[in-house]
């Protein structure tokens, strides 16, 4: 089973990287992997990162790579993707269980969740309905603004991760879902698809009016979507230490495997 699971994170990722590949201004290729640059979007550390594909590398020599290629190109943040699951679990233990040789790094896990809910009938999606990017920029970006920290980078962090959001419905479709159907719209999620995949991403719900169903309903509304369209695989990810994927397993998300992401802040 564990090795079932493996290989469909493995798909999974490699359905995002096709995209960032589409996204990026510029991808370099090298003995280690792939490093991905967007200058355009220098705010954006998810745009602008290292994917390590090599493994049984030491911590320090991932950090010395993420180094030279991103401290090379003038960022001052460090993302190192750690593209195998069993070596990047053992490269984020590594930094955990060593803080005081690697104090400034972070450790993030992404979880990957594949939709086991079976269809979703029309009636449990019409509360949410389908509108694109345009239709919605002032929630999107407010959306946008809440979720980023004090020292994210203000408004010009916002419009970048809002050009972020245009280019990738380009790349994937510009395809959202809104709640509540009747009135002002205070929640939305987006459904990127591509050759039989669907992921619903970006879900999100403006605090005041958090607590209301809205969240489910626009999931639902992708998910629907999806199914429409004949997408035999659905999923989303989630943050693996943070609430909203215990959400997503209650909907019919089932957690299926991580990526490691190593992290450290200007």
């Amino acid at each position: 089973m564990e090795g079932q699971t493996t290989s469909d994170r493995d798909a999974l990722l490699a359905f995002e990287l096709a995209l960032d590949e589409q996204v990026c201004d510029e991808i370099h290729r090298e003995r280690w992997g792939r490093l991905f640059l967007t200058p355009s979007t220098p705010l954006i550390w998810d745009a602008n990162w290292v994917a390590i594909e090599a493994v049984g590398l030491s911590v320090d020599q991932v950090v010395a790579i993420a180094d030279d290629a991103l401290g090379g190109e003038g960022f001052g943040h460090r993302t190192i993707g750690l593209l195998d699951e069993a070596d990047g679990r053992r490269l984020g233990e590594e930094v955990e269980a060593g803080r005081a040789r690697w104090p400034r790094w972070e450790v993030e896990r992404t979880r990957y969740m594949l939709w086991r809910g079976g269809p979703v009938t029309p009636g449990a999606a019409a509360g949410a309905p389908e509108v694109r990017l345009a239709e919605i920029a002032d929630l999107r970006r407010a959306l946008i603004a809440e979720s980023i920290p004090a020292d994210g980078g203000g408004e010009a962090a916002v419009d970048q991760l809002f050009e972020n959001d245009r280019r990738y419905g380009i790349a994937a479709g510009d395809r959202w879902f809104v709640a509540p159907a009747a009135g002002e719209p205070r929640s939305a999620c987006r459904l990127l698809r591509a050759d039989g995949v669907g992921q619903v991403e970006e879900v999100g719900t403006l605090a005041p009016a958090r607590g209301r169903g809205h969240a489910t309903a626009v999931v639902l509304a992708a998910i629907a979507a999806a199914q429409a369209a004949g997408d035999a695989t659905i999923f989303l990810t989630a943050d693996a230490a943070d609430w909203p994927q215990l959400f997503y397993a209650r909907l019919g998300f089932e957690a299926i495997g991580d990526l490691t992401v190593l992290r450290r802040r200007p």
